[in-house]
């Protein structure tokens, strides 16, 4: 039994041309591309790791500017920076990072919860001024000058 098989219909055939190119390309091009950076919370820390294989210690730098945290790495063959605003239940000045075997890890840790503390409940009535004649101020008149 002989079986006909007709060509694939042109709207068919571009896109699926489309992705063929695409891919191919990707393969024979080498692209920068930014390392994802994960973030996770840990009893109240923000934990927030990246894969950066290959890349030197000193090519890494992690800062803190007001409420602005960066990490950024420059080498000979890329450069990128990421910042992120801390909300107000992170202490931008507890900030950690750690890179071993290619993976950094930066830790911010919460801001310390108020200690609960008793205020004293005065019952005393504030005292009123005397309004006497020995407090009240002396007027100047013309005799007196």
């Amino acid at each position: 039994m002989l079986v006909r098989t007709r060509p694939f219909h042109p709207v068919f055939d571009q896109p699926v041309d489309r992705m063929f190119d695409q891919l191919s390309r990707s393969f024979l091009t080498t692209s920068r591309r930014t390392p994802t950076i994960d973030a996770s919370w840990t009893d109240g820390s923000l934990v927030l790791t990246t894969d950066l294989p290959g890349t030197p210690a000193d090519a890494v730098d992690v800062a803190v500017a007001g409420r602005t945290l960066t990490i950024a790495v420059k080498t000979e063959q890329t450069a990128w920076e990421r910042s992120l605003r801390l909300g107000a239940a992170l202490d931008p000045e507890q900030v950690s990072a750690r890179y071993v075997d290619g993976r950094l890890t930066v830790t911010v840790a919460p801001v310390p919860a108020a200690e609960p503390r008793r205020i004293e409940v005065s019952t005393e009535a504030p005292a009123i001024e005397s309004t006497t004649a020995e407090h009240q101020p002396e007027t100047v008149t013309s005799d007196n000058v």
